[in-house]
């Protein structure tokens, strides 16, 4: 199969990228033919100030896009379109290329960009889901996007204009990582039900070797963006009620400095910064558990997914797509969003039964081998993009 593969890259390397570079090695380990579309956010980083203001103008429309993306469909005809991310530099305008063109089109949503110009349903601290209907200028009243109106607006542009033109419906089929992005496009009328298939990211082969056993000196870690919606100051909150539990937290963001504030005075609370993908396994590994924190919704959380493959219990909010890879009891616990003291109570109830924490990584290592291999998430791909050829011979 010939598969056209759309992505428009970060400044930052996140899950989008991740999950779009394994899903592309994934098709050419199975002999598909994968063609690209990529471009990176790095282009405004580097251009004049000029150029970079056509360059933010793109996500309203970009006509260096459609020329080339209309190009490379007329040299190489893909049997199908898969489209991860079209903002800023791709912009929606593609999916009218591609339906003129007659390519059947399948996006992941890999968040709520389509109905929130900052892709979160989260502002000023708080979830906020007022632009999910269309009226996209609320975002601009907030400054949803990165704190500016000018920004703001070009995204809230962006989304409406092509909302209220129809550009959506050049989508053939949707994948929603999770049923509760699937239910939030529902209940937003941007998609039908029946166009909505659900498939979650996965772990590429080969699966890490799970632990044999928890360590013994194990700590309560934290592996992800040092951001205010990602919740990493519950953890310091929560350490502070457990003085005798170690804390460790990985990774980097503009909240780095304020949890290192917090943190000064506790320690029993580490921040290692970020780590290198090689020595991944090994933090997760070492871990007694691992608590995904957010305050904001997670369409999915590939850090949750990377604990179980190693056997390690997670503890996560209850909030957004994660109720849906942790089952509260099974693969680890749920709390309430927001609450260290509930977060702190969670952790003890794991590191107090240390034979539970074990069968909940083993159960965490079951549902991973069940429904996140690089074998199950091929053979659901080429159903949904069947189903996408099939639906675009029939329009």
């Amino acid at each position: 199969m010939r598969v056209l593969l759309i992505h428009n890259d970060y400044q930052q390397l996140g899950g989008e990228t991740l999950a779009f570079e394994a899903e592309a090695s994934l098709l050419q380990r199975a002999g598909h033919e994968v063609i690209f579309y990529r471009r990176t956010n790095e282009e405004l980083r580097r251009a004049a100030p000029l150029k970079k203001l056509a360059l933010g103008l793109s996500a309203v429309h970009a006509p260096r896009a459609v020329r080339e993306v209309r190009r490379l469909i007329r040299n190489t005809r893909p049997e199908v379109a898969h489209v991860h991310n079209v903002f800023p530099l791709i912009s929606p305008a593609v999916y009218r290329v591609l339906a003129e063109e007659g390519v059947p089109v399948v996006q992941t949503l890999h968040n709520v960009r389509f109905l929130c110009p900052n892709g979160l349903f989260y502002t000023r601290g708080a979830i906020c889901e007022r632009c999910k209907w269309g009226n996209t200028l609320h975002a601009v009243r907030w400054r949803c996007y990165r704190n500016s109106v000018t920004a703001s607006a070009l995204y809230a542009l962006s989304i409406g204009v092509h909302r209220r033109r129809g550009t959506f419906a050049g989508i053939t089929r949707a994948i929603a990582l999770t049923p509760f992005t699937a239910q939030k496009m529902v209940e937003s009328r941007l998609f039908r039900a029946d166009q909505l298939d659900v498939l979650g990211n996965f772990i590429p082969d080969p699966l890490p070797e799970a632990r044999p056993a928890p360590p013994v000196h194990g700590y309560v870690a934290f592996l992800g963006r040092l951001s205010e919606e990602k919740g990493a100051h519950l953890l310091i909150e929560a350490a502070r009620r457990l003085p005798d539990v170690p804390f460790r937290l990985a990774g980097d963001g503009p909240q780095r400095e304020a949890l290192e504030r917090m943190a000064r005075g506790l320690p029993n609370v580490e921040l290692t910064g970020k780590i290198s993908p090689d020595r991944r396994w090994e933090f997760l590994c070492g871990a007694a558990l691992v608590v995904i924190p957010s305050t904001v919704y997670e369409p999915f959380s590939l850090a949750a997914l990377e604990a179980m493959v190693c056997g390690v219990p997670v503890i996560a909010a209850r909030l957004g797509g994660l109720p849906y890879l942790v089952q509260d009891g099974v693969q680890g616990h749920l709390f309430t969003p927001g609450s260290a003291a509930e977060l702190a109570e969670r952790i003890r109830d794991v590191l107090g039964d240390p034979a539970g924490a074990h069968h909940m990584g083993q159960a965490g290592r079951r549902l991973v081998e069940e429904r996140f291999t690089a074998s199950h998430h091929l053979e659901g791909l080429m159903q949904i993009y069947g189903k996408a050829m099939t639906e675009e011979v029939r329009r």
